[in-house]
């Protein structure tokens, strides 16, 4: 199923191929929509021009439905379309930031560039701009980095915040983009194109409607009661090590979901990148698909051994607990330590740990005294009894960001 890149169907020459191929497409595209021109973007917060709204909102609802039908007719697999983390504060002093830059140059990163790609001088200023940006936030950036890494969210939809189906989302916005649509045209008439405009409109908006509307009919999933869950611990081959778990990520495995099970607190102080933050009650109907791989973690593992069997019951094959949770992710991926005399074993699992380790942005020790190394180091037991989860000053997440 697509994504092809994703699935192997498109090797990684063909997906290079592919990049700048929707590059030009996009920047053609928003050429012929009038994109290009700074007034006319900087018209939609003037109220003067709406091209902006009625293009994006196009595209926003021909991608929506789309993604959603194509997902439920079993051709597109959504759990393999990237998906950023939120961070709601950073994000919204971004979003802000970002809006105030439209407002003032009348231009975005894409329009910008199309406008640069005809000759627009005013397109060569904002990328120009955009570049100085990205200067100053690297140069600033151990100054906002608690801004940055506040209120973590992990991969998370609208649906999954509302606590609804992704059909309800789906109708939700759709209903929005296209009454805004009937405002506007309503508003601002097109002279005497309109009557065969209208006519198209028309059959596009019951063939979005209907989409829409059926949605919400398909779009929910047979709900798993969250409990009474059986407390029971996983057997040995439910478990999956941290190192084992941190290769799957470093290698961007389509077919794995890592799902955080702690509060939201610790989940925003630190978690394991790529990581979703839900509830018992949330995976009771969280629309995963049966044929993937979910890696569930917390603090004492108690509620993930719950988690694991409600999955299970749901159906799920695969379902891993991450061995002592987020303490074992700590000491053998993000500060891995190996004693000065160390065995054999443990310097080769130890270069192992320290290589991925690196990749995440971690800090491996090697020659360290021996008391510092947590008792049978290999197997997640401290040194002193007390979990270096409870214990570790807080570790810098590395994320994966999308744009």
């Amino acid at each position: 199923m697509m994504p092809l890149t994703e699935t192997g169907v498109l090797a990684l020459s063909g997906a290079l191929w592919m990049a700048p191929l929707l590059g030009f497409a996009f920047g053609f595209l928003l050429e012929r929509a009038g994109l290009a021109h700074a007034p006319r973007l900087a018209g939609q917060f003037y109220f003067t021009d709406f091209t902006v709204f009625k293009v994006l909102f196009t595209a926003l609802v021909t991608a929506m439905l789309g993604a959603f039908w194509l997902n439920r007719l079993g051709l597109l697999d959504l759990e393999l379309v990237y998906l950023p983390e939120t961070f709601v504060v950073a994000q919204a002093i971004g979003g802000a930031l970002f809006g105030a830059g439209f407002l003032l140059s009348g231009l975005c990163p894409g329009t910008s560039c199309v406008a640069a790609a005809s000759g627009r001088l005013d397109g060569l200023a904002v990328i120009g701009g955009i570049l100085l940006g990205v200067l100053v936030f690297n140069a600033a950036f151990d100054l906002i980095s608690p801004i940055y890494s506040a209120t973590a969210l992990g991969r998370i939809t609208l649906a999954q915040l509302a606590g609804v189906s992704t059909g309800v989302i789906v109708s939700a916005l759709t209903a929005a983009a296209l009454g805004g649509f009937i405002v506007l045209n309503r508003i601002r008439r097109e002279g005497s194109a309109t009557a065969i405009v209208s006519a198209r409109n028309r059959v596009l908006l019951a063939t979005a409607t209907t989409l829409a509307l059926a949605a919400v009919l398909f779009g929910s999933r047979t709900s798993v009661e969250a409990s009474p869950l059986v407390a029971g611990l996983p057997s040995e081959r439910d478990y999956i090590s941290a190192i084992d778990l941190g290769e799957r990520i470093a290698q961007e495995d389509p077919t794995l979901r890592v799902i955080d099970l702690r509060d939201d607190a610790a989940f925003a102080r630190f978690h394991i990148p790529g990581a979703t933050r839900t509830t018992l009650a949330a995976l009771a109907t969280d629309p995963l698909p049966l044929e993937i791989t979910v890696v569930v973690y917390d603090d004492t593992g108690v509620t993930a051994a719950q988690a694991q069997a409600l999955l299970h019951r749901r159906g799920h094959a695969s379902v891993r607990v991450l061995r002592q949770g987020l303490y074992e992710w700590i000491a053998r991926v993000q500060e891995p330590r190996l004693a000065a005399d160390a065995t054999m074993e443990e310097r080769q699992a130890f270069e192992r740990a320290a290589t991925l380790s690196r990749f995440f942005g971690g800090v491996p020790q090697a020659g360290v005294p021996r008391a510092s190394v947590p008792i049978g180091y290999w197997t997640g037991a401290a040194a002193d009894g007390t979990p270096r989860a409870q214990t570790t000053n807080a570790v810098a997440a590395v994320r994966r960001r999308g744009c």
